[in-house]
């Protein structure tokens, strides 16, 4: 039992030391991606890098409550090395623009050494198996960042026809309002203007929609085919990272709404029933 039990910790040793040694680049690409997508935001537009700062901002406090647990004996006790190593990776991640991930990694620097002898800036651990790491905790990453991205651009695209609804709605009654109104009259014109008004609302918030649920289709795509991908290819893990970083936009053609998409009511113009059966496929 004495030798049973020096091999499992031998075996856990083992992996928490390649754990570690990958979580220490992982964090260092993560904010290295996160840097230069910052500078490129901020080269791009004001709105960007406003967009950015604030997504940013919600993934900092998200950090600071997962680094949270790190100070808690119990979560040392069921911690297993890939626990240990992507909580130590987010540490390494923020420690550049955030003391409190600094005296978090501090922490667990301290604990590493006291529980298990680990030095994390020499942990050490067989390459091989530290690069396997590595991209598996990128891809992991990568495919949980499109999943929330994806949720948040479908919610925004159902908001946005509900709006498109709304608008056309109102047109629809400006138009009623413009049929039933004295031939000529002050009233008719204004209903027309306000119909078109409309309309305009309409087909702005219909335009917008649109690459929003692209968007959100790709990023649930992309998140599939991450799970199921190999993870020993590092340029491949580093590329996808890479382009969560860059928040890029989908730019294929609009497959399908989601099931959950508000319905909404036939088109009222030509081009717009031609954009809405784009959406609608």
């Amino acid at each position: 039992m004495a030798d049973e039990s020096d091999g499992i910790s031998e075996a856990f040793e083992g992996q928490l030391r390649v754990a570690v040694t990958a979580a220490g680049r992982v964090g260092e690409i993560i904010a290295r991606q996160r840097e230069e997508a910052a500078r490129r935001a901020q080269a791009e537009s004001q709105q960007q890098a406003r967009e950015l700062a604030s997504r940013l901002a919600a993934e900092r406090q998200s950090a600071r409550v997962e680094l949270s647990a790190v100070y808690r004996n119990d979560w040392w006790e069921r911690a297993t090395p890939e626990q240990i190593g992507t909580t130590l990776a987010t540490a390494r991640a923020w420690g550049n623009e955030d003391p409190e991930t600094v005296r978090a990694e501090a922490h667990m620097r301290d604990e590493l050494r006291a529980r298990y002898g680990i030095d994390a800036a020499q942990a050490g651990g067989d390459p091989q198996a530290v690069q396997v790491a590595i991209d598996a905790e990128l891809l992991r990453r990568q495919s949980e960042t499109e999943r929330q991205r994806g949720t948040g651009e479908e919610a925004e695209a159902a908001l946005l026809m509900r709006e498109v609804d709304r608008a056309d709605r109102q047109a629809e009654a400006a138009d009623e309002r413009a049929e039933n109104a004295p031939g000529g009259s002050d009233e008719r014109t204004q209903a027309r203007e306000d119909a078109q008004a409309h309309e305009r609302a309409a087909e702005s918030a219909r335009a917008e929609a649109g690459p929003k649920y692209d968007s959100a289709e790709r990023r649930e795509n992309d998140a599939n085919q991450l799970e199921a991908k190999g993870i020993d290819k590092e340029a491949v893990a580093a590329k996808m990272h890479a382009d969560v970083g860059n928040a890029k936009p989908a730019t294929e053609a609009v497959k399908g709404l989601p099931a959950n998409a508000a319905k909404v009511k036939p088109a009222r113009s030509a081009a717009a029933r031609v954009q809405r059966s784009e959406l609608g496929r």
